[in-house]
């Protein structure tokens, strides 16, 4: 495998379709069928990943730590709309990090976790390479890119996805990396966030500190503690995955909303775009080129 570019070379230029990369000037060095194939991701609980080529997404941030491998030209990413863009062959985005990713037509494989352990490695990774987007140890990526190449071939079903998340999650921070919270109870209280619970409750954190026998604020402060996310984020993520599911199963985006406790449709897709950068129709409306698989609860 030839690779002639550098991970850390930077590019200027305004955002647009100049700097938007067409499928055709992409040399693939992916597994067969990573390139030619339909993107296809596969959503659990709490993580997901894609395989295939990739996408454009606009200025967004999110509450799950993201990875993106690149098998063929290096992604293009940047933080601020004014600065310029940084070509990597990886990169790993911790909560709350925005970010402008590039990776259209470029094979890739995608990770968001909400690992807390995962997000540890890109707090550090972002404080040891003084870069807010740093990209993996080149040790840390040659090891994950066999380990990926050498599964490139097989069918990403449910079953094999499952196994491939644990491999590269095992792989970047240990086998530990599923862990929860270490309180007990913002661990019961997670548990308590249903997809009904989001649709039932007209005042959700109040009824979650009331489970755990907290007050409101003392809930609010132990959940920011353990989790390194707000009690009102976390509830806005985990309705965007639900809705993201429902989707999954068919559902339209009407129906996906109000399953997950958004007013309506428009509600739903402010959301979306925001947390990943371009609207749920351009993924979920576009099976040709996107196909999702909805993975086993536990």
């Amino acid at each position: 495998m030839t690779e002639n570019y550098s991970a850390h070379s930077t590019t200027g230029g305004d955002r647009g379709d100049n700097v938007r990369r067409d499928a055709s000037e992409v040399t693939l060095d992916a597994p067969s069928g990573w390139g030619d194939q339909p993107t296809r991701g596969i959503f659990w609980p709490s993580q997901a990943i894609a395989v295939g080529p990739g996408w454009f997404s606009d200025f967004h941030h999110h509450y799950a730590t993201q990875v993106c491998i690149s098998f063929g030209a290096p992604l293009r990413v940047r933080m601020y709309a004014s600065g310029p863009y940084t070509e990597q062959r990886s990169l790993i985005v911790g909560p709350h990090v925005p970010h402008e990713l590039e990776t259209t037509g470029i094979p890739c494989f995608v990770l968001w976790s909400e690992s807390r352990a995962l997000a540890d490695l890109a707090r550090h990774l972002r404080i040891t390479s003084a870069s807010e987007l740093p990209a993996l140890p080149e040790d840390l990526l040659s090891v994950l890119r066999s380990l990926l190449l050498a599964s490139g071939e097989q069918a990403l079903d449910e079953r094999a996805g499952r196994a491939l998340l644990s491999r590269v999650l095992t792989t970047l921070v240990g086998p530990s990396w599923d862990e929860g919270p270490d309180d007990p109870r913002i661990a019961e209280a997670l548990l308590l966030v249903t997809p009904q619970f989001l649709v039932e409750q007209s005042q959700p954190i109040k009824h979650l500190a009331i489970c755990v026998h907290l007050s409101p604020g003392r809930f609010r402060h132990l959940f920011r503690t353990e989790m390194g996310i707000s009690v009102q984020s976390y509830l806005r993520w985990r309705r965007l995955y639900t809705a993201l599911r429902t989707t999954v199963y068919g559902a339209s985006l009407t129906e996906a909303a109000h399953a997950a406790g958004f007013a309506d449709s428009a509600h739903l897709t402010r959301v979306f775009r925001a947390t990943f950068g371009l609207p749920p129709s351009r993924i979920f409306k576009n099976s040709h080129a996107v196909q999702f698989i909805l993975g086993a609860e536990s």
